[in-house]
């Protein structure tokens, strides 16, 4: 990932993704803002008890830096993906979109970039340069559980003609199995879909591993969603992975898990300009 900077606000970019001209991208990390501690800085959500005047600056400084205005839906840790076109004119249609429940978007539109608001989960853009259509998705262990990512791909397929051989993609920071152990619910529901069990990441660590949060099976959400991507046809040189856990990089990222809840989101954004 390329490292940027947009004034004070700092933010990553993908190596490729960010040579098609059509679209732009970014993940923001927590620095360049105005929230005070515990969200400092770039806090990007506002559900997490932070000061709304700030977040919504903080979000004004991330559309400036993707030159879009920013939509979204209400990511809540499932598997429906949207499929995001204007309806009219105004805020109606972004109103109703924010009170949508689906933790991934698809569009071929143009005017806006797709945004959520993270802190561990694990982003997940993708490009379809030949359809110009873009996605945004949302993979926490849950969405992951339930092979998001994948169905992310086939809703893309199945709505823009769109050929999984032909999708650039980008896995953004989230935390990292050398950070998150897993809970035997999460073993359950991964068991439980044939296809995310296939693609599931699970180490077995002993209580002296380096970063260890004690003995136990760890999860590494963004390899799992990685080989949901290429089980669902993409070439694994399309895949660019960040190699950052969101746990060990506070000081670039927020983390709920290893943060107790009292923190921050980090912005992800993907839009293509009219």
């Amino acid at each position: 990932m390329i490292a940027c900077a947009a004034g004070e606000v700092e933010y990553l970019r993908f190596d490729r993704l960010g040579q098609e001209a059509a679209v732009s991208h970014a993940v923001f990390t927590r620095r360049g803002g105005v929230s005070a501690a515990p969200f400092a800085s770039l806090n990007a959500s506002i559900s997490t008890g932070d000061e709304p005047a700030a977040v919504h600056e903080n979000r004004h400084r991330m559309a400036a830096v993707l030159g879009l205005p920013l939509i979204s839906t209400r990511p809540v840790h499932d598997d429906t993906v949207v499929v995001v076109r204007p309806e009219g004119t105004g805020h109606a249609w972004v109103d109703r979109l924010r009170a949508t429940d689906a933790d991934a978007m698809i569009t071929d539109a143009s005017g806006f970039g797709l945004f959520w608001a993270f802190a561990d989960c694990v982003p997940i853009l993708l490009y379809d340069p030949r359809h110009h259509a873009i996605a945004l998705a949302h993979g926490g262990w849950r969405g992951t559980a339930r092979a998001i990512a994948a169905k992310t791909v086939r809703a893309m397929s199945a709505t823009f003609a769109t050929k999984p051989a032909d999708l650039l993609a980008g896995i953004a920071p989230a935390i990292g199995d050398c950070c998150y152990r897993a809970s035997d619910a999460m073993l359950e529901r991964f068991h439980a879909n044939d296809e995310a069990w296939a693609s599931a990441c699970f180490t077995e660590r002993p209580a002296d591993a380096p970063g260890n949060d004690g003995p136990g099976t760890y999860l590494d959400l963004r390899a799992a969603n990685r080989r949901q991507l290429l089980a669902a046809g993409l070439r694994p040189e399309c895949i660019e992975m960040a190699e950052i856990c969101t746990g060990c990089r506070r000081d670039l990222f927020y983390s709920h898990r290893m943060e107790r809840g009292r923190t921050g989101r980090f912005g992800v954004a993907i839009g293509q300009a009219s």
